[in-house]
């Protein structure tokens, strides 16, 4: 019968190897939550800059944190760069297609851009995703 053990250095490097994988996947997941949780209260205080670096970050240590690709381009919205906002948002949606405030956001900087077709699709998407909010009544 063979053990754990008796498999000898290669069994025990693999299991080291997968411990180390777990460990390093816990604190990517981790400090990107803070990177993300720093961008958000940066982002409340109108440093959309400093709000860009923490989502930059969170998305640095987990490439499908799809709300911060989200938060993101609200940031990038906030600073006029309504194709920057757009292309965070195109990736929170890839991510995630059910994330409504990302088709919200895109559907802003569309009509920021003057593009009212693409604005008005998103805007209804992101109320058949979510219909709690004021903006939804002409959609429904």
């Amino acid at each position: 019968m063979k053990t754990l053990l008796s498999g000898g250095a290669n069994a025990i490097g693999r299991v080291l190897i997968v411990l180390c994988l777990m460990a390093a996947f816990a604190f990517g997941a981790k400090s990107a939550k803070e990177a993300y949780d720093r961008g958000v209260a940066a982002q409340n205080r109108g440093d959309y800059q400093e709000a860009i670096k923490q989502y930059t970050e969170a998305i640095k240590a987990d490439p499908k944190f799809a709300i911060a690709y989200a938060y993101r381009g609200m940031a990038y919205y906030n600073l006029g760069d309504y194709k920057q906002a757009i292309a965070d948002c195109n990736k929170a949606i890839e991510i995630d297609p059910k994330l409504a405030m990302a088709y919200n956001i895109r559907s802003d900087a569309h009509l920021a851009l003057g593009d009212d077709k693409n604005a008005e699709k998103d805007g209804r998407r992101a109320c058949e995703l979510e219909m709690t909010h004021a903006y939804c009544s002409p959609f429904i």
